[in-house]
């Protein structure tokens, strides 16, 4: 059996629709800050990946830096104090393109055999760092000595023997020679 107050409504019918009107205004509103709350979180979650990342990067820099450092105490190179490896790099790939002649020329004296002599001395920087010796050797072993020396050197690459052949020197046979070779502008490597 229903009560009174159950069927009894003392409230006109207008009055009960902002109650409806309210619950899908909250609903709307909770769906948003469900959503805003959801996106939130996804964009938190991806600027915590990236600075992990990050992180991991800088460590992995670091690193690179400090190989780089070793590397180049190493191989004798000097950096000064306060260069970026940006600078280092690119004051390095200068140093690589030109030829130290005083160290090529240093070279030369330990590798001419007893006999052998030069007349002249061409040397050329730009692009591939070549150069051109003129002399004279009392014979052709000489000659092929000084040829083998120059291709097991570090600082030479390729000798090539452009002429050879007997000349009088001061009323003494001898034999004159033109040799062209590479010079390789980072010495020791091969």
């Amino acid at each position: 059996m229903k009560n009174t107050k159950d069927y009894i409504n003392l409230l006109p019918p207008e009055e009960k629709k902002p109650a409806r009107a309210r619950s899908i205004a909250a609903l709307i509103s909770g769906l948003f800050a469900l959503a805003w709350l959801v996106i939130f979180g996804w964009q938190m979650k991806q600027a915590l990946d990236l600075r992990s990342r990050l992180d991991m990067l800088t460590v992995k820099k670091q690193s690179l830096r400090q190989h780089l450092e070793s590397m180049y105490k190493d191989l004798g190179i000097t950096i000064p104090a306060g260069t970026s490896p940006e600078k280092a790099a690119v004051i390095q790939s200068i140093l690589n393109e030109r030829v130290l002649w005083s160290e090529v020329f240093k070279h030369f004296a330990q590798l001419v055999p007893k006999g052998l002599w030069f007349d002249s001395l061409e040397g050329r920087a730009d692009g591939k760092a070549e150069i051109r010796i003129r002399g004279g050797a009392f014979n052709y072993v000489t000659v092929a000595e000084f040829m083998l020396a120059m291709e097991k050197s570090q600082y030479f690459e390729k000798p090539q023997l452009l002429s050879a052949q007997k000349v009088v020197v001061q009323t003494r046979e001898a034999i004159g020679f033109e040799i062209a070779c590479g010079i390789k502008k980072t010495p020791g490597v091969r």
